[in-house]
């Protein structure tokens, strides 16, 4: 009788998970994600077998670059969009606010980082140095900046479903594209076919499915909203831990193309960019879970805890899966890259565990408005991650990266149990 109950229980529990606009949400983030994935998986294969892996290792850094760029213009609006658009009495203005500022903010950011490459990271100095180079810089970081605006809208408005058909625009346009720049551009032909497939996805967001969100929406400029101003102290500590939470993604390809070379940030490449797809598992239920603490703070502890079980639910097939076939499905780009990248993204995949504790315990942080703590831990967890692997890359190669990922994860994920359990897991 007892097991009966339990079982019912069990049952009770996965269908109201079922049916939560947690799941539903996070389920079309994931969805989109694996569109991602898929596509951009082909996307890779077509550029590792018509480009060198010296032309691939310099379009990923220029890449990273962007989206670092894209990170820092964006000034954790995006962030705020999640977390304030359900309050606010005037959402369209919010959302077009959001993208003017984040815009200016990222063509600035852009011009900077792009001549500074000369100094920091010379093998990339071309960028600054040749006009048509240096303004698709610029256009493809605030194209990708505004396209995850955009994005936030979709979540905040818990309308996930546009998000993954924006995501399949951009996924799908960029499948072509590198044929178009295969003769000329060489290793900026495939940051070309990036970025106007992030413009494309773009302008399929704003004309196409923002409006489906929020009735009537017109993209317009827009400047000044009060509750944009009421609210800049939350946007300001959430910008810098969006920006400490994100820079080692795009910090780590141009370490490696400065310590090791262009060839082997190739082969890291291709294994970080499968990894991080895995890596938004965690990540689509944390935003998720950020916007329904938006709208329902007394279910919190029940959504944290299914948001947890869910990951671990779905990460530990997909690791297992890696690990029997990766080595096989890295053929695909070639025998190098199988033989090269195959190392680190296994212990990579095995990284994305404690992700599933990490991400959500920020969330809540986010949430209860602990921004000050979530800034130091964010603090912490990126001085460590980008700190072992500048001191250690050089001297053990690009597997080094993977145990450092794994090792300080893990030992984060135990603290935040340990030392704050009581604040976000325990009823």
């Amino acid at each position: 009788m007892h097991k009966q109950s339990r079982s019912v229980g069990v049952r009770s529990f996965m269908r109201r998970t079922v049916a939560s606009s947690l799941y539903t949400n996070a389920v079309y983030m994931m969805m989109s994600q694996g569109v991602l994935a898929l596509l951009g998986f082909f996307f890779w294969v077509i550029v590792a077998r018509y480009y060198t892996a010296a032309e691939l290792g310099y379009s990923s850094a220029i890449i990273s670059a962007i989206g670092l760029v894209a990170l820092i213009g964006r000034l954790g609006l995006d962030s705020f969009v999640v977390r304030f658009l359900s309050g606010s009495t005037n959402p369209a203005r919010i959302i077009n606010t959001a993208l003017t500022y984040s815009g200016m903010a990222t063509a600035f950011v852009a011009l900077v980082t792009a001549v500074g490459l000369r100094l920091w990271t010379p093998s990339l100095g071309f960028v600054a140095t040749q006009p048509i180079f240096l303004a698709a810089f610029v256009a493809f970081a605030i194209a990708s900046s505004l396209s995850t605006i955009a994005g936030a809208g979709f979540i905040a408005g818990r309308q996930s479903k546009y998000l993954m058909l924006k995501d399949t625009v951009f996924g799908a346009s960029k499948l072509f594209l590198p044929f178009l720049f295969l003769q000329r551009f060489h290793a900026f032909g495939i940051v070309a076919s990036w970025g106007l497939a992030t413009a494309l996805g773009l302008v399929a967001g704003l004309f196409l499915f923002m409006p489906r969100v929020l009735a009537g929406y017109t993209p317009r400029p827009s400047v000044g909203d009060r509750l944009v101003r009421r609210a800049w102290g939350f946007s300001g500590m959430s910008y810098l831990a969006n920006l400490l939470a994100a820079a080692p993604a795009f910090l780590v390809p141009i370490i490696v193309i400065g310590a090791l070379g262009p060839e082997e940030n190739a082969y890291f490449y291709v294994a970080w960019a499968i990894a991080t797809i895995v890596f938004f598992i965690p990540q689509s239920l944390a935003q998720s879970l950020l916007a329904e603490g938006a709208h329902h703070r007394r279910r919190l502890r029940h959504d944290i805890r299914r948001a947890i079980v869910f990951s671990f639910a779905l990460l530990l097939p997909v690791t297992i899966l890696v690990w029997l076939l990766g080595e096989q499905l890295l053929l695909a780009f070639g025998a190098n890259y199988s033989e090269r990248s195959f190392q680190v993204l296994r212990v990579l995949m095995l990284a994305s565990l404690p992700l599933s504790v990490t991400r959500p315990f920020f969330s809540v942080l986010r949430i209860r408005g602990h921004l000050r703590e979530l800034l130091a831990w964010r603090i912490a967890l990126t001085l460590v991650l980008l700190g072992m692997s500048y001191m250690l890359l050089p001297a053990f190669g690009l597997e080094v990266i993977g145990w450092i990922w794994l090792t300080v994860h893990s030992i984060f994920a135990l603290a935040t149990i340990v030392l704050r359990g009581r604040l976000w897991l325990w009823a």
